[in-house]
Order: C-alpha cells, then structure tokens, then sequence
C-alpha cells in the first residue's frame, strides 16, 4: 500500500523549492527558453526522483498551501511545535520569571545560529544585496541584457618608469586616472551600441582586486607615489566616478568586489582573514557608504575570496586568480595554461557542492584571454619592470567589456584598450642593387 504524502513530508521539498527560485531559477510551471532549466528540474534531480513524480509532489504542495514557500499565493504555514517542546501550564504563561529565563536561553541559542552562520558563510555583518533584475528570469521579446565591466589590476599609486623598459610603457596615479575615466567612458559608448536590440536592465561592475598597489614588496614601498592610504582614497574616488557614469547611462548598476594579493594589508598571503584584512574590500566599503540610500545602486561583497552573481538564472563567478590553485606560467605558452587549469580547479570545486558557474571572470595575470567560458583580464598599469624580468609578451593596458543576454549569455565582449594606439613606423625596405624600379 502506497503511503499518502503528508503535508510534513512535503514542507521540506517546498522549502527547497523556494530557496532555488530566490537563487534565479524559474519556479514550478513556469515556461523557460530551451537550455534553460528550471526549479522543479533542479529539485527532481537533487531528490533523484522522476520529473512526473516531482509534478505530483508540487501539486500536493499547492493544494496543501505550501507553494507560499516559491511566491505562489495561500498563506504560509505556521511552524510546528517542537517534538519535544511540552505544552505551557497556566502558571508559567502568567510568570515573568519563567519568560525571562526562555528569553535568556532563545538569545543563547540565536547567539550560536548566528556565529555559525558567520562561520559558515562568512557575510555577517557585511553588506550583501542582489537586486531583483539580476534575479529575474522571465523572458522579454527582444532578450534582456546586462552590461559587465570587468575591471581588475589598477594598481593605483604603482609607478613604472618608461626609461626601465625603454620607453614601452609608463605608469603613474594620473595615468591611472587617465585609463580608468577612458574605460568607463568606453564601456557607456559601446555598451548602449550593443544593447540597442535588447531590454538593458543595468549594468555590472566587477572589482576584481588589486586595486591599489600595495605595500606587500619592499621595492613598491620604496617606489610608490602614494602611501596605501592615499591609495584607498584615490580608487574609491575613481570607482565612484565610474559607478556615476554607469548609472547615469544604464539606470542601475550592481557592483561586486572581491580581494587581490596586492591590497593585503599583511606581509605575506593569509588564508584566515583573508577579505578582511584587504584594502581592496576596505575600498568597496567606502564607495558603498557614497551611495547608500540609493535604490539604483547595490553591492555585493564579503569575507569570501570569491563572490558568485546570479544573473537571469545563470551564474557568474568572480575571483581575483591569486587563489585559483596554480601560480606562474608555463613556458612559451605564459600564463594561459595555469589559467586554463585554475578555471578547471575552480569549476571542479563548484561542482562539488552543487554550484555550476556559467561564466569564470578574475585578474591577476595581467594577460586578457577568453578560454571557454572564461573571462581573464588585463592590467590598467599594461607593461612593467616585472613583466620586463620575465621576458613576459608586451600587453597594452585593457579591460574587459562584455553584455551577458538572458538568451545568447555571452553575446558580446570585447577588451577595452586604454591607450590610444600609437602610429607604427614605415617600414624600411630593402631592395637588391639588380632590380630594376618599379615603373
């Protein structure tokens, strides 16, 4: 004899339920594109029962009134009594005392929950929204779109003398000035060109680190024009600018920040403390104290390295690179190959705990690549002493750009060049005493 599903049996489905469509999926019986899946899908195979099975179960659930767990109407349940909670007599219901110690003890318990919530998830205390255009994943006609800007590497307060490295490259806080406001102004410019045929809904801003240049070797202590303070100073107020400049163009701007090496305040890496300890967070608190109260502008940072946005029921996942589980390059081929291999670790790592990132954006390297669902970012410094030591492939100073559609993903991208391009010399050609000129 099949047992029938009891409402207690069901409430954890539904409460799953709801966790996955607050994540960005579409909730039970809702349509999505081809590709896309949904939260019913989601949840069937987390349960590893069939799909008819798990629209049976959902069907219950509604009749039972537990789809108020996924946003459908009906009122939510009330929470059942502890097993091992016994009823209150009527002394203790009118005894203050009695109340007081239960109040003591419920704080006690809240204190716990609450620290290992801290523990766990490292975000208490600390600024975390996701807005509800991100979240959204209802399909328009024309597709709908959010611009990403990708900005790691700033290295604010660096300075890199041209004649070290003849003449390729220069670096210095007004250059970096310089760089940022054309990056921004670019991804405005391009950004509305490739979402003319869509329903832009804003744009992203990733800080993915490294931000200013730190004090971390005794060669950029001595060789720095600004003090890591100042340097704080300078990238909030440039950040700020940009994130003005988004806004105005596109409406709503979410910005994500996550810690590079170069902004820990401790001599050498920490694995404890990490995001805590890094000037590179200490930069997006302050930018995000420009713009409180403002609706149009949100922030998502933490005490986590890594910072994961859901986008239109997709996932985007940011990293500095420091931490991907590989270092140095390989050869002729550079960096490109740890990268290609930190990405693997990365996606690996996810898929272990249920998470799947549909898109991998991180610095560090210096070197602008795309490899399969990755974005790797350049540098706003471009060529330095260091990257002279190694020989390293001379790179200009870019960022990347793209607009990522709740249809196609990826559509678009493009690496932002900071620097006007130089006129390149006419070249010299030899031509054999025998031949005769060209008539």
């Amino acid at each position: 004899m099949v047992k029938r599903l009891t409402k207690a049996d069901l409430e954890p489905g539904a409460k799953r339920l709801g966790e996955l469509v607050a994540a960005g999926y579409a909730p039970p019986g809702k349509r999505v594109a081809e590709g896309e899946t949904n939260a019913t899908t989601v949840w069937a195979k987390e349960a590893e029962i069939k799909q008819s099975t798990a629209r049976d179960q959902i069907r219950l659930m509604r009749e039972m009134g537990l789809g108020i767990f996924w946003g459908e109407g009906g009122k939510r349940p009330r929470r059942s009594a502890e097993p091992d909670e016994e009823p209150l007599s009527p002394a203790e219901v009118h005894d203050a005392n009695f109340w007081r110690k239960k109040c003591a003890v419920l704080e006690k318990k809240l204190g716990e929950a609450d620290h290992m919530a801290d523990q766990l998830a490292g975000l208490a205390g600390m600024p975390f929204f996701i807005p509800n255009w991100l979240l959204d994943t209802r399909q328009s006609k024309r597709g709908k779109s959010v611009i990403a800007c990708l900005t790691s590497d700033w290295h604010m307060g660096e300075v890199i003398d041209a004649e070290e490295i003849q003449g390729v490259n220069a670096f210095n806080p007004d250059i970096c000035r310089t760089r940022l406001r054309r990056y921004f102004t670019a991804a405005v410019t391009v950004g509305q060109r490739w979402a003319s045929d869509t329903d832009c809904e804003g744009a992203l801003l990733a800080l993915g680190g490294d931000l200013i240049s730190g004090d971390i070797h005794e060669e950029l202590r001595i060789s720095n024009a600004l003090t890591s303070h100042e340097q704080c100073l300078a990238a909030a107020e440039e950040a700020s600018a940009g994130i003005r400049q988004l806004k105005e163009a596109f409406g709503r701007v979410h910005v994500v920040a996550v810690p590079g090496n170069h902004g820990r305040s401790t001599l050498k890496p920490t694995a404890k403390l990490y995001a805590r300890l890094s000037y590179d967070i200490l930069i997006a608190s302050m930018v995000a104290r420009q713009f409180e109260g403002d609706k149009h502008v949100t922030f998502q940072f933490g005490r986590a390295k890594d910072q994961t946005v859901p986008i239109f029921g997709r996932a985007a996942l940011l990293t500095h690179g420091d931490k991907m589980g590989t270092a140095g390059g390989m050869g002729f081929a550079g960096p490109l190959l740890p990268i290609v291999r930190g990405t693997k670790k990365i996606q690996a790592q996810q898929a272990s705990i249920g998470r799947q990132p549909d898109l991998i954006m991180h610095g560090h390297y210096h070197l602008s690549a795309n490899p399969g669902n990755v974005l790797s970012n350049g540098s706003v410094p471009g060529y330095s002493e260091y990257a002279d030591d190694l020989r390293a492939a001379v790179e200009p100073p870019q960022q990347w750009l793209a607009l990522l559609h709740s249809r196609w993903w990826l559509r678009e991208r493009a690496t932002i060049q900071l620097e006007e391009p130089g006129k390149p010399e006419k070249p010299v050609v030899r031509v054999p005493a025998r031949w005769s000129a060209a008539t």
